[in-house]
């Protein structure tokens, strides 16, 4: 904490902008996807059942279902319809087909998808320029058939969208390219044309080219071999003294198809491909970045597994013996200071042990506690609030042994802690050692998901960093340190709300050693609510962000810290975090559509190797097993909460936002160790 940060005034309670951020973010995620699959789903296909209409009843190229009984456009009996019916990538043929339209003078109607006129517009004009009126198919090009009605409307709609944008002209042709004869017009099929027809289509129906005669509409797939099928016809027309036609012009309309649009159809039609493009480049990019991530989570967890099980059957030897002084900053901590007091007075520790409490401008009687206790060897320093990093320099200058421990004052020791914690600095070159803390209060939800959160990702972390030399983070509940380092370091800064994370790595870039000690244990208390354990993470994320950027030129150094330790809080504590809740909208929203497998089988591989890792994690803690059952349910909601709290950070630290320092509520006393 810093003096600065402790004394900004009140601030009144408004709309934060980093959640309203936020949530657009992740609204804006969702109607991305939602787009994207909608203007891309082609569909499974389906089995065509029987007609609806009767082989011997009248039909014609036009069906107008909008009105009962339906009524059919009866074609010019002189003359054959041509409809050229997108199946695919079009512009391969679009080109010859213009070529033999344009050879033998005659127009068609072109039946485009609107992802053909959206993604190919040279298509639309080459349609409009040399063949005539354009019609659709939807835009997808998957079966309408198989939609529902609000889905087949948007469709519809969605495909004039397009065509105004890139043709500056709707449509009032369709054609079901599944159900482009009467014969394949099923049920199903039927129903669609009836809600397109509501929609004001009139619904093409045609035959092969090879059976048609006057008054059909030939249907030629836009395929390679287009060309050639739309000459033989033109041919075979000609020899049958049939007059090729767009199937307006057979039908009797008057006019064309197609009519022109002002410039708000057209801006709308822009905007609408606009939104499917930035859709299709979000879903690019996840799609780019998900089996990088994978594989990064995966390396990351196999290498945690190996130094782990390393770091455990390899622990740091020694034997250091001398006096110690244990440090206590203590503010508004009189519901837990004298459990704490008591824990470390009862240390097995036979070569002199000294507490200091600095009580750092308490106004709950703090002071006053300790000062009451009497205990021999407990000294009580009290001065103004000036915040942590203060209190623990009153406390540092005040020293006289070798060896400092640094405690918080919510936090109780068993009585082989101090003896366990201070064993490596028989090693000159220690400079530092960080302990195991442990969740006390973990009865609760909220208690034990930090409990196993504890265990499996900051002691897994802390074991893996550790091999390489690179600890970030010694925790203010329990650490110990040379009083000739603090001196060196220049004590505890207040630069930032990490002094922890700051100091250790003020410590490690001056070249000592940070070691950990998983069997010093340190009971401390968690946050009880899930907003003071907000207030709690989000001062840590933050703080930490700060220290980062502070000892950013530890990159350049060449040791532990700045070649591991800050590229690996960078990218699994600020970097993937951010892209945490992207991720989990995204799979979640892949498997309530139905989407890819992969996404599931990684989903549950990663559940299964953090479970596993989970297993790892509490067995090396020697941990019983009965909370994780609870860890299925933190990586729903604890984590998602986790992932906000960096965003957060990470917005507030982008944005200038300064930070107070939170305090946390003592909501019980400390009067035994949980189990």
């Amino acid at each position: 904490m810093s003096s600065r940060a402790s004394h900004l005034p009140p601030r009144r309670r408004q709309i934060a902008t980093p959640w309203v951020l936020l949530v657009l973010l992740l609204a804006g995620l969702t109607a991305s996807l939602a787009l994207h699959q909608l203007l891309t789903d082609g569909g499974a296909g389906r089995r065509v059942g029987p007609s609806v209409f009767d082989a011997k009843a009248p039909t014609g190229p036009l069906a107008d279902l909008s009105r009962s009984p339906l009524r059919w456009a009866r074609g010019d009996a002189h003359g054959v319809g041509i409809a050229l019916v997108d199946v695919g990538d079009p512009t391969a043929a679009a080109e010859d087909v213009a070529d033999v339209l344009a050879a033998r003078d005659v127009d068609a109607s072109w039946f485009l998808s609107g992802r053909t006129i959206a993604a190919h517009p040279a298509v639309v004009a080459l349609a409009r320029e040399r063949g005539g009126e354009v019609g659709i198919t939807g835009y997808t090009g998957r079966d309408l058939a198989e939609l529902p009605d609000w889905r087949l409307r948007l469709e519809l709609s969605t495909t004039q969208a397009a065509l105004a944008a890139k043709g500056n002209v709707t449509t009032s042709l369709l054609m079901l390219p599944q159900a482009a004869s009467a014969s394949r017009v099923d049920a199903a099929a039927f129903r669609a044309a009836r809600t397109a027809g509501h929609q004001g289509y009139g619904l093409v129906v045609g035959v092969d080219p090879e059976d048609a005669v006057g008054g059909q509409v030939a249907v030629i797939p836009l395929d390679r071999h287009a060309s050639d099928r739309l000459a033989a016809l033109l041919d075979r027309a000609r020899g049958a003294t049939l007059q090729p036609m767009p199937v307006s012009q057979l039908a009797g309309m008057t006019g064309t198809a197609n009519s022109p649009v002002g410039g708000w159809a057209q801006a709308n039609g822009r905007a609408l491909l606009a939104a499917g493009r930035a859709a299709d480049l979000v879903v690019l990019v996840i799609e780019t970045l998900f089996w990088p991530v994978t594989v990064l989570l995966s390396i990351r967890a196999l290498l945690s597994l190996v130094a782990a099980l390393w770091h455990a059957r390899h622990p740091t030897r020694g034997h250091w013996v001398g006096p110690v002084t244990v440090i206590v900053p203590a503010y508004n901590e009189a519901a837990a200071i004298e459990d704490t007091i008591l824990s470390l007075v009862e240390s097995d520790w036979p070569w002199g042990l000294e507490v200091i409490v600095v009580d750092d401008g308490s106004t709950d009687g703090t002071g006053d506690l300790v000062r009451s206790l009497g205990i021999p060897g407990v000294w009580l320093i009290q001065q103004p609030n000036a915040g942590k990093p203060a209190a623990l320099n009153a406390a540092i200058a005040a020293a006289r042994t070798d060896v400092v421990v640094m405690v918080d004052g919510d936090t109780m020791f068993e009585p082989d802690t101090v003896a366990r914690l201070v064993a490596p600095f028989s090693d000159p070159r220690v400079g530092a050692c960080s302990g195991n803390a442990k969740v006390w209060n973990r009865r609760a939800l909220l208690g034990r998901w930090q409990h196993i959160e504890y265990v499996m990702g900051f002691n897994l972390d802390r074991r893996l960093l550790a091999v390489c030399r690179a600890i970030p983070t010694i925790p203010g509940a329990i650490g110990a340190f040379r009083l000739q380092v603090l001196r060196e370091v220049g004590g505890v800064s207040d630069d930032t709300l990490a002094e922890d994370t700051d100091l250790t790595m003020a410590i490690t870039r001056r070249g000592w050693r940070v070691t950990y000690q998983e069997d010093a244990l340190a009971w401390t208390e968690a946050p009880f609510t899930a907003g003071d354990l907000w207030r709690q993470r989000y001062r840590w994320s933050y703080g930490t962000l700060q220290a980062m950027w502070k000892h950013r030129g530890a990159v350049l150094e060449r040791r532990g810290i700045g070649l591991v330790g800050m590229p690996y809080a960078w990218l699994f504590q600020v970097t993937l975090p951010l892209f945490g809740p992207v991720a989990d909208v995204v799979a979640l929203y892949t498997l309530l559509t139905g989407g890819s497998v992969a996404v599931l089988a990684a989903w549950l591989l990663f559940t299964a190797v953090h479970t596993g890792l989970a297993v790892v994690a509490f067995r090396l803690d020697r941990e019983r097993l009965g909370p994780l059952w609870a860890l299925p349910l933190q990586q729903v909601f604890y984590r998602q909460l986790m992932y906000l709290v960096a965003i957060q950070s990470v917005l507030s630290a982008l944005t200038g936002t300064r930070l107070r320092w939170h305090k946390l509520r003592r909501l019980e006393a400390q009067s035994a160790l949980a189990t």
